[in-house]
């Protein structure tokens, strides 16, 4: 204590604010917020507009979730920290990875009985470079608490305590898969799930198996699960425990046990029932998500916080995505279902973040919201008109802000702020098609259109590929594993032949499909610039990269219409998509991008920000922290 006092000294005669708190609210439009404001219907932003700071935030090229919060943490462009989308190239094997994190199996030797022969032992890897702020928080005696910002997982060591968020993986190592049961096997594949029989047992019962995490040998282990319906209703039997199921209604968190080579590991699942045709029962399951109070990967720093939240506030969800929007895009769950789930998790980490205002008086509290970024994508095309789920969401996301004000002490500084906006999503682009069809891609004979992962691509004759949401990779001769492309002048040449290209892209009704696209090299920086694609797309409002192209997929034609639920999207033009920032102190905020929130809040807590940092501090010059 002595110690962080002596350093916390070292600081605050510069600092301007006590505390930095973060309000991150993913996917907040500023021109919905403006609209609303200038209504009325937002009081509480509205409120820190006139005495603070409103205006857009610039997002990072691509918006894309993970993008846009590593350059936040961090203060530098993608080619200093190494994301560039949500899946990453493996140049190798051309396929698609997570960008931001690895799981590898390594060899454990007991430190005590070094003679025992050694175990696999798994290791989890972050794989975002450069160092988030807050880390340099704790030089100065200031203490931290971070609540699932994405790309924290695994959490990193930090004086304060952390919460991990997107890419959190479920107990099946996937990011995100729900369980659907049915008497029958559902007609078509469907993704995002897994599909498991309801067996009959009597007149009003079913039973099930529920897969979780696989077994050594290759097989997931399961739980038993058993479905009856009584006088009053539906029971539900699932890892010990027997509760009542409301169709319609989705469960409260059950806890499950599965034994997996001699050990249990333990998870957390609610369930929601539907009656089909004939009241024939199906359940659904959401992905198992990592127990808090007992987690088999590291959810958190210390290890013991995700246990104290549990402890406090009961079960919560884990999973770094955990709104289940694949479920509702294929109707296992009602819309009514999936904002019930939404908000619950909403209400979930509302309760974190005000337990960890009341705790943490001095240095940084950041918190992350996601809700508004999965409604928008799930019912942007419903508008925002009252009544309509974005507006609603709008309307809860202020009255948070204003229960965040009243927490403010005087010398608080609050930072509400997204990562980008938002813009509709009709029509997908197949970057592969177009590849195809104008000679820089060319597929095995025979082979007419690929599912997903290049599987019938003839890497011999193929120039250029696409995979993930905005990019276009050359192949490299000598970096990738069948190129064909000379480094150099040939691949500059190919790029901006590429882009010209792209950029005469039009629909059936002559509208300009491709908003932007540049060599990689004019946007990126940095010791990783090379490891992301060597072109950025950016599509006009409306269009988005196809659903198969993301994952190496070449489908049957360029321009098709997007007939899924997920309508609302932000993997645009960075240009089109803006995020908000809004302050309760005055900032210099023209042009403010994301980049600059890192140094603001350093800047604000006294510390000096770190000459690798890109961005700016936004303080005015005579507010302190700068000189």
């Amino acid at each position: 204590m002595i110690f962080r006092f002596v350093r916390k000294g070292r600081r605050e005669r510069k600092a301007v604010a006590r505390r930095v708190v973060i309000l991150g609210l993913d996917g907040l439009s500023p021109e919905i917020a403006s609209e609303l404001m200038a209504g009325g219907m937002m009081p509480n932003l509205a409120g820190l507009a006139e005495k603070g700071t409103f205006t857009e935030l610039g997002t990072t090229c691509p918006g894309i979730s993970p993008v846009a919060w590593s350059s936040f943490q961090t203060g530098v462009n993608p080619g200093k920290h190494g994301i560039f989308d949500f899946l990453a190239p493996d140049r190798r094997r051309y396929l698609p990875r997570l960008s931001s994190v690895e799981t590898l199996s390594a060899e454990h030797r007991n430190r005590f009985l070094p003679f025992l022969r050694p175990s696999m032992k798994q290791v989890v890897r972050l794989l975002r470079k450069s160092r988030p702020f807050w880390s340099l928080l704790g030089r100065y005696g200031l203490r931290s608490t971070v609540l699932r910002v994405p790309i924290t997982y695994p959490p990193e060591p930090l004086d304060g305590h952390l919460l991990s968020g997107m890419c959190v993986p479920d107990l099946r190592g996937t990011q995100g898969s729900y369980t659907i049961f049915s008497e029958n096997e559902p007609g078509a594949p469907f993704t995002g799930g897994l599909w498991g029989r309801l067996r009959r047992r009597g007149d009003c019962a079913w039973e099930a198996s529920l897969p979780g995490p696989y077994e050594p040998g290759g097989d997931p282990a399961c739980v038993d699960i058993l479905l009856q319906k009584g006088r009053k209703g539906f029971m539900l039997r699932a890892g010990g425990a027997t509760i009542p199921v409301e169709p319609g209604r989705l469960t409260e968190w059950v806890e499950l046990v599965f034994r997996t080579g001699g050990a249990k590991v333990r998870g957390i699942a609610k369930f929601c029932l539907s009656l089909r045709e004939g009241n024939s029962p199906e359940l659904y399951a959401t992905a198992i998500n990592v127990s808090p109070m007992s987690p088999s990967v590291p959810v958190s720093h210390p290890v013991h916080y995700s246990r104290y939240l549990a402890g406090i506030n009961g079960n919560f969800a884990t999973l770094g995505l955990a709104e289940d929007t694949w479920a509702l895009s294929n109707g296992a769950l009602s819309e009514e279902a999936f904002l019930d789930q939404a908000w619950s998790i909403f209400e979930e980490r509302r309760k974190m973040f005000l337990d960890a205002l009341q705790r943490n008086p001095s240095g940084l509290v950041a918190c992350v919201f996601d809700t508004s970024d999965r409604i928008q994508h799930m019912f942007w095309s419903a508008g925002h008109a009252q009544g309509s789920p974005v507006f609603d969401m709008y309307l809860r996301m202020d009255r948070l802000i204003g229960e965040t004000v009243r927490e403010l002490g005087g010398r608080d500084m609050l930072i509400v702020m997204s990562d980008h906006g938002f813009t509709s999503f009709h029509t997908c682009v197949d970057f592969n098609r177009w590849l195809l069809e104008n000679g820089y891609m060319v597929l095995e004979e025979g082979v007419e259109s690929v599912e997903t992962s290049f599987r019938g691509v003839d890497w011999s004759g193929t120039r250029a590929w696409s995979m993930g949401l905005a990019g276009i990779m050359l192949n490299i001769r000598g970096r990738e594993a069948g190129g064909i492309v000379e480094p150099g002048s040939e691949a500059q040449e190919l790029a901006a032949e590429i882009c010209e290209g792209l950029l005469r892209l039009t629909d059936a009704d002559g509208n300009s499909v491709i908003s932007s696209a540049v060599p990689a090299a004019e946007v990126y920086s940095g010791p990783y610039a090379a490891e992301g694609p060597d072109i950025i797309v950016g599509t006009s409002r409306g269009y988005r990269a196809g659903w198969g192209c993301v994952t190496g997929g070449v489908g049957e034609r360029v321009l098709y219409p997007n007939e899924r639920h997920w309508d609302g999207d932000h993997c645009h033009d960075h240009r089109l998509v803006p995020g908000v920032l809004a302050c309760s102190r005055e900032l210099s905020a023209e042009d403010a991008e994301i980049v600059d929130i890192a140094p603001t809040v350093l800047s604000a807590l006294g510390v000096r920000p770190p000459s690798y940092m890109e961005g700016r501090s936004l303080l005015p010059r005579d507010d302190g922290g700068e000189e």
